[in-house]
């Protein structure tokens, strides 16, 4: 069997969930609260193997809650089940360790499909919210990945002449070096940069905040 507590601060609510849960013989609803404060210890009562929790409650706001839980029971699982998908509340209860992100409106297959991944160790994320959490991470690698880029003091001169239009011989003349020292570091800058022109090199190097575009007036 797969024991079950619900946490949400509707009654309306916890009573529908149950219900849902309660039509599969597999899993078995062995607790309800409509806040955080008693979890601890019906977690010890009951060893509940996952907890369907709400992230607005009246006694604890937010991920409050799941850190809450996390401190008292680490290794059971949780399958959040909110009616907010905004990304910043999706990672934040990612970093936290959830197994599932359900939205609620769900229907009763996916809630009992979530409940059934979970306990045999897999994840259950709602479309919308792995789109969301995809796009944080794809988000995050690309600032970790410009990060790691390290140009030397010539090689942003080098970029920011380039910004400005300038030719191998005019940012030989500016920067007091040969044409073929120029092409070294412009060479250099396409590698690090992952650019297939000078104009690309410039634009990526733009986004990431390496070097200063100035509007020409």
């Amino acid at each position: 069997m797969i024991k079950a507590i619900i946490v949400d601060d509707h009654p309306v609510v916890r009573f529908g969930v149950k219900q849902m849960l309660s039509a599969d013989d597999q899993i078995e609803v062995v607790g309800e609260l409509g806040g955080i404060d008693k979890l601890p210890e019906m977690l010890a009562e009951t060893r509940a193997d996952i907890v369907l929790l709400d992230l607005e409650l009246g006694d604890a706001h937010g991920v409050d809650a799941l850190r809450i839980l996390r401190e008292a029971s680490p290794t059971t699982r949780v399958i959040i089940y909110t009616s907010h998908d905004e990304e910043d509340r999706i990672v934040q209860a990612a970093e936290l360790g959830v197994d599932g992100y359900l939205l609620k409106g769900c229907g009763q297959r996916e809630l009992l499909s979530a409940f059934h991944s979970v306990h045999d160790g897999g994840t259950a994320l709602e479309s919308s919210v792995a789109s969301k959490l995809m796009q944080h991470m794809n988000k995050r690698s690309s600032r970790r990945q410009t990060d790691t880029l390290r140009f030397s003091k010539r090689e942003r001169q080098v970029l920011q002449l380039l910004a400005g239009g300038k030719t191998n011989r005019d940012i030989g003349e500016a920067l007091f070096i040969s044409e073929s020292t120029v092409k070294f570091h412009v060479h250099a800058i396409l590698n690090k940069l992952e650019a297939n022109n000078r104009t690309e090199a410039v634009s990526i190097a733009a986004q990431h905040g390496i070097i200063e575009m100035h509007r020409s007036r």
